[in-house]
């Protein structure tokens, strides 16, 4: 029992935190209906800014908690007026990925200012215990709940009691309406912006205050939480927030203790997955998250199931260009004479990569464009396919014939059984359940260590034997090329056939309308799992080849960020579109490679390049289909 008292005062703690990361979701949300990536990148700046005042300047931690959250709060301001307020009525999608892209900004720039190490945060507390009967506390985690709890209710009153606060309340539930009343709807945006800003430095404050440490990945682990967080209690639910982020902190430490610190985020994200199925809306959520259309669209005021369809009103008058299904087998044909005049390794391996991406994309567009159900964990099914390979091909020397069948068959079915709950979801609660599938299986491959190996991985994975060819191995980079090349066209050819044919109609009107394509007698369902068993067939097919090329598998290729990075690609080229899939795919793969003469500042550019590629072709390079 004083285990257990111990651990919920713990879980309030860090419950806390998890609150105000929260709140910096749901206050953009509500009034802007955009969910803002950029605010675990926000919740680490404001950790380093309030590091360098002390360490650098000497302030003490109050002053130096005030100057980084003002900071911080301005810089949200400048993300909402320079990246986000040009895409105001781009598709939706847009400003989401360019939340996305001011992140991977932010995060490259941290570590070349304060580099990539962890360094330990120069103001401690006291180690001071509390005892209440047995259980316990430290000062610490008093502290935390204590500044946690005064800024949210700060937060309350500032929403409750003031103009302007009442201003971003009108904003949330009628933002066409309150603009006829006079309230300027694009300072509310703004505003909220800040505000998310100010909560997210706040919180990573008090997160280096809790773990004594900074480091410039700290925003992705934490702001997936808070993420977590806002959807357990509603999303644009204020209260939702906080309620939300109590039960997480609560429920992590709970796991912690009794089933072991490896599992607790397993536990965060399939309760998180079970919440979605049984509340959509979240404990305390006021509005759907299905209804898409303006900034805090009423409950059920558009019934829209898809990401996409909410902007197709835009996107009518521009045409989408794709090749036909023989196009890709004549581009391929192309690529094949490459090795015969290029003999770089370091070229022809950057090469490799693009086609598996290229391939990755598409299996990701199949199902975000074609059916609408954005997918924000595939590198999960990705992952299927490499370590379905990785564990036939090592121990019992399978040949590539065998490994990839069994990689294709295994993630298809892994991506049906992952698709049934999704069934029951539209909109955002279907995509953010894919993101909890896709943390999920990550966190499988990380912890089922008697299979997967944990973290040290499958290593020394063969070179591929193809007993269809007589048994020939593909030992070189340019066979692999070959081989990667060859099947990559084969998967982009049956996905091009499937989506031209009347299988592919049905699709694109599920993610229309799914309730008219269901109430005209489709089998929308099995549709939607068939989308589902192609589109992880591709993406097994992708990791069981990049298993081959890399000849180890290991789980830090299959986060979250994969998933992102993949979806960006999907997005980019056009929703839809495979051709631009498989273009932007390729391109973003290798982009990386080629700006590595960049050294550190490579990734800056890319997420610049993204930026401007979003300003300029919203709907993607080559228009969603």
């Amino acid at each position: 029992m004083e285990l257990f008292l111990s651990q919920i005062l713990n879980g309030l703690a860090i419950g806390q935190v998890y609150a105000l990361i929260a709140l910096g979701f749901s206050l953009v949300f509500g009034v802007a209906n955009i969910i803002n990536f950029a605010q675990g990148a926000l919740f680490m700046l404001g950790a380093f800014i309030a590091y360098s005042a002390i360490a650098w300047f000497e302030l003490p931690l109050v002053a130096a908690a005030a100057v980084s959250v003002v900071i911080v709060a301005i810089l949200g301001l400048l993300l909402e007026r320079i990246a986000l307020r040009p895409l105001i009525g781009a598709p939706y999608i847009a400003p989401f990925l360019s939340t996305l892209a001011i992140s991977t900004i932010i995060d490259q720039s941290a570590e070349i200012i304060w580099s990539p190490e962890s360094q330990p945060f120069p103001a401690a507390l006291s180690n001071t215990t509390f005892f209440i009967g047995n259980a316990y506390i430290t000062l610490t985690d008093l502290v935390i709940f204590a500044f946690g709890a005064a800024a949210t209710v700060a937060l309350t009153l500032f929403i409750s009691f003031t103009w302007t606060g009442r201003a971003l309340r009108a904003t949330a539930q009628d933002s066409a309406a309150a603009a006829q009343l006079g309230i300027r709807t694009e300072a509310m945006r703004q505003i909220a912006f800040g505000l998310a800003g100010a909560l997210g430095a706040l919180s990573g404050i008090l997160v280096a205050l809790y773990f004594q440490s900074v480091f410039p990945q700290m925003g992705i682990p934490f702001g997936l939480k808070g993420f977590a967080a806002a959807l357990l209690g509603g999303l644009a639910s204020i209260p939702g927030a906080v309620v939300g982020g109590l039960l997480l902190g609560i429920g992590e430490t709970l796991a912690s203790a009794y089933v072991g610190d490896s599992y607790r985020d397993a536990i965060a994200f399939t309760l998180l997955l079970l919440m979605l199925l049984v509340k959509p809306n979240g404990l305390l959520g006021s509005k759907r998250l299905d209804a898409l259309g303006g900034a805090g669209a009423a409950a059920g005021a558009m019934p829209t199931t898809s990401l996409l369809a909410s902007s197709s009103s835009q996107q009518t008058a521009i045409r989408a260009v794709y090749l036909p299904a023989w196009g890709f087998l004549v581009v391929g044909i192309a690529f094949a004479t490459v090795p015969l005049v290029l003999t770089s390794t370091y070229v022809l391996q950057a090469l490799i990569y693009g086609f598996i991406f290229a391939l990755l994309a598409v299996s990701t567009s199949l199902v975000s464009g074609s059916v609408g159900i954005l997918s924000i964990g595939h590198a999960a099914f990705f992952g299927v396919g490499a370590y379905a390979v990785g564990i036939l091909a090592r121990p019992y020397g399978l040949s590539a014939d065998a490994t990839l069948l069994v990689a294709i068959a295994l993630t298809a079915l892994v991506a049906v059984v992952a698709a049934i709950p999704l069934l029951r979801l539209t909109g955002h609660t279907a995509a953010l359940g894919t993101l909890a599938i896709g943390q999920i299986g990550f966190l499988v491959f990380l912890n089922w260590v008697s299979v997967t190996r944990g973290p040290m991985g499958i290593l020394n994975i063969p070179h591929p034997v193809l007993e269809i060819l007589g048994g020939a191995r593909f030992a070189t980079t340019a066979q692999k090329y070959w081989l990667v090349l060859g099947f990559v066209v084969i998967g982009l050819v049956i996905a091009e056939r499937y989506v031209s044919s009347p299988i592919g109609r049905v699709w694109r009107a599920i993610r229309e309308d799914r309730l008219a394509a269901q109430a005209s007698g489709l089998p929308v369902k099995r549709y939607i799992l068939l989308a589902f068993a192609i589109s992880g067939a591709l993406a097994g097919l992708a990791g069981g080849l990049f298993a081959y090329v890399q000849q180890v598998v290991s789980p830090e290729s299959f986060t979250v960020e994969t998933s992102i990075l993949v979806l960006t690609m999907a997005v980019l080229g056009g929703l839809g579109n495979f051709t631009g899939a498989a273009v932007s795919g390729f391109a973003l793969a290798i982009l990386p490679e080629f700006l590595r003469g960049f050294a550190e500042w490579r990734m800056i550019i890319y997420g610049l390049l993204l930026l401007a590629a979003l300003r300029v072709r919203p709907q993607g390079l080559l228009g969603a289909r």
